[in-house]
């Protein structure tokens, strides 16, 4: 008798904080109702339904995970109709927010599923929703490893960096950082060739801050790997990066990855990179504003890079 009642206390506290009631959990189990029973103009409606209160409460997104409302989504939007899949791929999105979320939509096949939509949605809302969903998957640890193993993950989040909004672009850039915490993933977006794709991120003046911000972080994180660093070097990258740290328009976060990205890259490419950051004249002041640099004048000193 213990645990059903503490259960039930259990439920009245979260309702109690998040405003639930047990007309408002019947209300959703009606329109989970309809999403899997109705007719299809039924269908459509109580989708759009399930989209509003996926958003607007946690009690909401744990009546509709525990209605079953997961793999219903999952089904609707292999469905040739552009505006429920953008409506299901939304509310999975608001879903994936909810930790128990996760789990269940890993275990109804939902990667597969959500990646084939970021790869090819009807319409780019759908994607960057589908994509928006495996940043949160991607923030789990056991996740990072199950969406590395299927090959076009990486990939997937590559194209939408390139033909993505701004925002669009942004959040790839977020998922794949979150992969890489992972360190079998590094090999994987080598092989994918994402340093090119960034190294070009960051050639084009016209790119906002968040989008040289997230380059530089992924660079650095890869340059950690000896493998990462030469794969820098050989795009040529090393003159773009100090071309960022010179930069007066640069961020004050995107000069500390710069700072850790030449660390990194001295450390795994050795005498050719401290060669040409000692002929670079311009490097030392800005390196001089952040903590790191001591780092590198101890390196340097042994040069005469004082001198």
């Amino acid at each position: 008798m213990a645990g059903p009642a503490g259960g039930c206390r259990n439920r009245e506290v979260t309702r109690a904080t998040t405003g639930g009631s047990v007309a408002a959990e019947a209300g959703i189990k009606m329109a989970v109702d309809f999403l899997v029973f109705g007719t299809k103009e039924a269908k459509y409606k109580a989708c759009y339904e399930v989209r509003l209160l996926s958003k607007s409460s946690t009690f909401n997104q744990a009546c509709l995970v525990e209605a079953g409302v997961v793999s219903s989504l999952l089904d609707l939007i292999c469905f040739r109709n552009p505006k429920n899949q953008e409506n299901a791929t939304a509310s999975l999105l608001n879903l994936a927010k909810y930790s128990k979320t996760k789990k269940v939509l890993v275990e109804n096949r939902g990667l597969e599923l959500i990646l084939e939509v970021a790869q090819n949605g009807f319409k780019m809302e759908a994607r960057q929703h589908a994509e928006g969903t495996l940043f949160y998957l991607a923030s789990v640890d056991e996740y990072r490893d199950i969406i590395g193993k299927i090959p076009r993950s990486i990939p997937v989040l590559m194209e939408l960096v390139l033909d993505g909004t701004d925002r669009c672009k942004k959040n790839a850039l977020v998922a794949i950082l979150g992969l890489l915490v992972y360190p079998e993933n590094h090999w994987k977006a080598i092989a994918a060739r994402i340093v090119p794709l960034l190294i070009d991120l960051l050639r084009s003046s016209h790119q906002c801050e968040d989008l040289v911000t997230g380059s530089l972080a992924i660079l650095a994180t890869l340059a950690n790997n000896p493998d990462g660093t030469m794969g820098i070097l050989s795009c040529g990258a090393l003159h773009v990066i100090l071309d960022v740290v010179g930069s007066t328009t640069t961020s004050k976060e995107s000069r500390e990855y710069c700072v850790a990205l030449l660390l990194a890259m001295c450390t795994n490419g050795g005498a050719d990179v401290v060669r040409v950051l000692v002929s670079n004249s311009s490097l030392m002041g800005p390196l001089y504003q952040h903590l790191r640099c001591f780092i590198f004048i101890n390196l340097f000193c042994h040069d005469h890079v004082l001198s």
